[in-house]
């Protein structure tokens, strides 16, 4: 290799490390840390599984909260950045796992500007961008030093999947914005949930050779037993157990 090519090539290698994306295989959090896992439907099995999975394996205080129906385009109907507010006063966490953005497609709320239509693409996008980087640096200014933002699985739908592919992406752009991706990582569900990314698996094999039925019937949401099986991944991937 001359030394024309060798310089080329380790420019490439600058450019390309500055625009690179947050890590999806984070530090294993402290044991003896408070974890939070906070979420919207999406969240209320694993969240449940999670507590469970954390006790057994002697990760705690480990607690969760879920909104059925909520989300952050409506903060009159479930205002998420007061009840962070909230949950992080009650429980001081160091590590929040986040799983939230299923029922966000529809119009916004938008402050200062009113209710933006999801079908105004770039409005909303934009509008939503700022609700997913504001909640994100809430949680960091909160005294969390490891958010775990959860990209939403492959869904059955394909307008549903469209939207999660939209939020996923947002999800990703924001993570790396100014200061974010030092306490910012992803989990992606769809890696753990899907035979074949890209596409909705309703099937997964388990450990000892067993069908399991991961998703819901909707198309949407976990099954218990993949609410377990996430769980059981996520306490294997990041304490080791």
């Amino acid at each position: 290799m001359n030394r024309t090519t060798s310089a080329l090539l380790s420019t490439i290698a600058v450019i390309s490390g500055a625009f690179a994306a947050p890590p999806e295989e984070p530090a294993i959090p402290q044991p003896d840390a408070p974890v939070l896992m906070i979420g919207d439907s999406m969240m209320r099995l694993l969240g449940h599984e999670m507590e469970k999975t954390f006790k057994k394996a002697g990760v705690q205080p480990a607690v969760a909260f879920s909104s059925l129906g909520s989300g952050l385009v409506r903060p009159s109907v479930f205002d998420w950045n007061a009840k962070v507010d909230e949950l992080l006063t009650a429980h001081k966490p160091k590590t929040v796992f986040v799983a939230i953005g299923t029922n966000d497609r529809q119009a916004i709320e938008a402050e200062g500007i009113g209710t933006i239509r999801y079908e105004n693409a770039a409005q909303w996008r934009d509008a939503y961008s700022k609700c997913i980087g504001g909640l994100m640096d809430r949680l960091v200014a909160g005294g969390v030093t490891r958010v775990v933002w959860m990209l939403l699985p492959d869904m059955n739908d394909t307008a549903v999947q469209e939207h999660a592919q939209l939020v996923n992406e947002i999800v990703r752009e924001q993570a790396v914005v100014g200061n974010r991706g030092e306490a910012v990582t992803l989990l992606d569900l769809g890696a753990i949930l899907s035979r074949r990314q890209g596409k909705f698996t309703r099937y997964l094999m388990s450990p000892d050779g067993r069908s399991l039925a991961v998703r819901d019937p909707d198309g949407v949401h976990l099954s218990v037993d993949g609410a377990k099986f996430v769980a059981q991944a996520i306490l294997k991937r990041y304490w080791g157990k």
